[in-house]
């Protein structure tokens, strides 16, 4: 029995590791922002943005039930992040597919980043 609750304890232990290493990477938080936002996905973008633009996301959530219902496909791409203590900027390239268009739609975006509460997330009111 023992045994057993030490594996436990080591398999909660490397999940919760593994987990806060992909929250305290800005890369792959601007990446999951931009894919939870051509997905319309309000939830993991609640997780993902600042405690202060939460109200924004709420003023947001008929746009974004747009979105999820066009099922839009979107390649994201994380070319670059510039970190500066607590601040980032990630370049982000999408191409896009459009129901209907024959070519991808192509941007380019700068998700700005912050450390709040020990974690990485994206301040949307400096993201462009």
């Amino acid at each position: 029995m023992k045994k057993v609750l030490i594996i436990v304890l080591i398999m909660t232990m490397l999940l919760v590791s593994c987990s806060s290493k992909t929250l305290n990477d800005p890369k792959k938080v601007a990446k999951e922002f931009v894919e939870a936002s051509f997905r319309g996905d309000v939830e993991a973008l609640s997780s993902l943005i600042r405690k202060s633009d939460l109200d924004k996301l709420k003023e947001s959530e008929s746009k974004l039930m747009m979105v999820k219902e066009m099922n839009l496909k979107a390649d994201v791409a994380v070319d670059s992040v510039k970190e500066n203590g607590k601040e980032a900027v990630a370049n982000v390239s999408v191409k896009l597919n459009v129901e209907g268009l024959d070519t991808p739609q192509e941007q380019t975006m700068k998700i700005s980043l912050v450390v709040e509460d020990g974690k990485w997330v994206v301040d949307t009111t400096k993201s462009k």
